[in-house]
């Protein structure tokens, strides 16, 4: 399949001259991982997370000789289980129409007319597929799912979705729900979840207000005094807050400020981080035709909390970009190890 196919372009009017004139097609979330998680390196096999519980009460008073004995560290483990994925792009110039003027024009066609690697040309479209893997990390480490299964099958991606970009390993969000399930104290119920159909899924005003002030309210006091908890949201929580901002005076610690040209959200002094593509995410796959699957969800934590495993950072943003001589093709190559961790359920806080 060719990297790129022009057949829907008109060739007798005035044309794009330059790959650079091309407008592409903006990605969801083109976001730094950092700015989320923690990213642990050197991540390729099966690797050990140790916990070790707090200590409880220490300190009685002196009776005679004998030292009062205290209880020791309980230790508890998790593994990082990453796998390897992998995608290939192949660019022929011949594919290309001969009066397509997007790509240079050679003065000789052995080798020059084959060899894209390092052109200008080729370049615009490495970065474009660049910013696309480094969305689709961002889609995996939340939405992935090893029983991922389609609603035909009592699952929740849409029927036609290739389960097989879905079911590498479990994301944070199939590890949330397993461990801040509904009987959790940390958990924050949405009722319009529920709802049978789109428009009963919308929410009434000042939902969101409501939904953060419990996140809040039963955080544990470790992670509401973490210098970096932050509330990551759904793009229909930060619009419905956003619109009780505009209707109330809530103070200082309630309001939306514009930083370096973003807009940031804050709920009682904690950074609201506004997750469109999470929005993205369920209407494209979790989406039976009626209803979606969970639309509004927020969760409470830490970079810390919620890392993301890899052997190199550098492969989950980076193509490895070649010219096979005897193809004639310029290829794009991409493999990387990838796991995502919830790592402690009481520096979370869920809401879904």
């Amino acid at each position: 399949m060719p990297l790129i196919n022009a057949d829907a372009l008109t060739l007798n009017a005035r044309e794009a001259e330059t790959v650079s004139e091309v407008i592409f097609e903006r990605v969801f979330n083109e976001s730094n991982l950092a700015e989320y998680h923690e990213i642990e390196t050197g991540i390729d096999v099966k690797t050990q997370i140790a916990f070790a519980e707090r200590l409880g009460l220490l300190g009685k008073e002196t009776q005679g000789c004998t030292p009062n004995e205290a209880g020791g560290f309980a230790l508890t483990e998790k593994f990082w289980t990453p796998v390897m994925e992998d995608f290939r792009l192949k660019h022929c110039q011949a594919d290309m129409p001969a009066l397509l003027k997007l790509f240079r024009k050679s003065q000789r066609v052995n080798p020059d007319f084959f060899d894209m690697v390092g052109t200008q040309e080729l370049g615009v479209i490495i970065s474009a597929v660049e910013t696309s893997l480094l969305e689709n990390i961002h889609r995996k480490i939340w939405f992935n799912d090893k029983a991922a299964a389609t609603v035909a099958n009592n699952g929740v991606f849409k029927n036609g979705t290739d389960l097989g970009y879905f079911n590498s390993f479990d994301g944070l969000f199939k590890q949330i729900f397993a461990e801040v399930p509904t009987t959790e104290p940390n958990y924050v119920a949405i009722a319009k979840n529920a709802g049978s159909s789109y428009a009963a899924q919308a929410l009434d005003p000042d939902t969101a207000l409501s939904i953060f002030e419990k996140m809040v309210t039963k955080a544990d006091e470790r992670l509401v005094s973490a210098d970096d908890a932050f509330i990551l949201a759904t793009r229909s929580l930060a619009d419905n807050y956003r619109a009780t901002l505009r209707n109330s005076n809530l103070g200082s610690g309630f309001l939306e400020v514009v930083e370096e040209g973003r807009p940031k959200l804050y709920f009682d002094g904690i950074e609201v981080k506004v997750r469109y593509d999470w929005d993205r995410y369920i209407k494209e796959y979790q989406n039976n035709g009626t209803k979606y699957h969970l639309p509004h969800r927020a969760v409470l934590t830490t970079k810390s909390n919620i890392p993301v495993g890899t052997l190199s950072e550098e492969d989950l943003t980076k193509l490895d970009v070649f010219y096979d001589k005897t193809l004639r093709t310029n290829i794009m190559d991409a493999a990387y190890t990838l796991d995502a961790k919830h790592l402690e359920r009481y520096m979370t806080v869920a809401a879904y």
